[in-house]
């Protein structure tokens, strides 16, 4: 899907009509407007350039991660706790109650969501 339709842009279809010399359709022949004009596809290579050169591990620019260490960029880490994963993975070994978790484990499906 191109990034117009997703917008709402839904194709124009235009037909045409040949007639003889007495006013009879001869033939005709639709046209759908493009989806992937030269705009979509400029917006495509785009992304996909912007992609290539985005580190697989961390998302960030390749250029900078891969940099000597000496000259390049400099990195900081920082450290956080998802809050919801965390609710999430202690309401999941309750549901085991200390023992080894069920074979079957995998196949739960579990709901988070916000409260207040």
């Amino acid at each position: 899907m191109s990034p117009k339709r997703f917008g709402g842009w839904e194709p124009v279809t235009v037909t045409e009509y040949e007639y003889d010399s007495e006013g009879r359709v001869l033939r005709s022949w639709s046209q759908p407007e493009t989806e992937w004009d030269q705009t979509q596809q400029a917006w495509m290579e785009a992304l996909g350039l912007y992609r290539a050169g985005l580190c697989p591990l961390h998302g960030g620019p390749i250029e900078e991660c891969t940099s000597p260490e000496e000259t390049g960029t400099q990195f900081e880490v920082t450290r956080s706790t998802c809050r919801a994963q965390l609710t999430l993975i202690e309401a999941q070994r309750a549901a085991n109650d200390g023992k080894k978790p069920s074979p079957y484990a995998a196949a739960r499906l579990w709901t988070l969501k916000t409260r207040g």
